[in-house]
């Protein structure tokens, strides 16, 4: 039993490390593969979220059904922000590392796109041991706000725990000359 238990481990821990991984220049690592989700992409998603400003992470807290706070967690300036292309495609930046309007030279990346009348985001993401990986992020959009809640893993959209809530708010406009960058991931 102890010996099938380290075999599975071995395997998933295999597994999970041969991930087509690159650095940018701004020292970001991402996932060098292709999106699957990005041909669910659905255009009406652009009637709630403008692509041409950046939204700014304004608040991050644990949630429950209501989408409210139910644990205060963190509140306050961040330096995240969203980034939205045409197709679908997203990126997300970081002030305190290097920007570049160049989707290839800095920031993460991900895809925005609809599953079962469900507006959902696919972004790369670390662990605690730096392994890279997908993670998918519920979107409810309320005005100026975007909430994007964590999907636990091994659970459907049920609310067993409270996963965590980013809220974003919308912020400056892109630069004109950020939107002739076109992305491919």
């Amino acid at each position: 039993m102890v010996m099938y238990r380290l075999i599975t481990l071995f395997v998933c821990i295999f597994l999970c490390s041969c991930y087509a991984t690159k650095r940018l220049p701004d020292g970001t690592k991402v996932l060098s593969k292709k999106y699957k989700n990005i041909d669910k992409f659905d255009p009406f998603i652009y009637s709630q979220i403008d692509p041409n400003y950046f939204y700014k992470q304004v608040e991050v807290y644990k949630t429950g059904k209501s989408y409210k706070d139910v644990m205060g967690y963190w509140r306050g300036p961040s330096s995240r922000r969203l980034q939205f292309y045409d197709g679908g495609y997203i990126r997300i930046l970081v002030d305190n590392q290097k920007e570049s309007p160049d989707p290839d030279l800095s920031g993460k990346r991900g895809i925005i796109y609809m599953k079962n009348q469900d507006i959902r985001i696919d972004r790369d993401t670390a662990d605690q041991d730096g392994t890279l990986q997908k993670q998918t992020l519920k979107v409810i959009v309320k005005g100026d706000k975007i909430y994007l809640v964590e999907r636990l893993f091994g659970m459907s959209w049920g609310w067993s725990s409270n996963p965590m809530c980013y809220v974003f708010q919308k912020a400056e406009k892109v630069p004109e000359e950020w939107k002739q960058y076109k992305p491919d991931w």
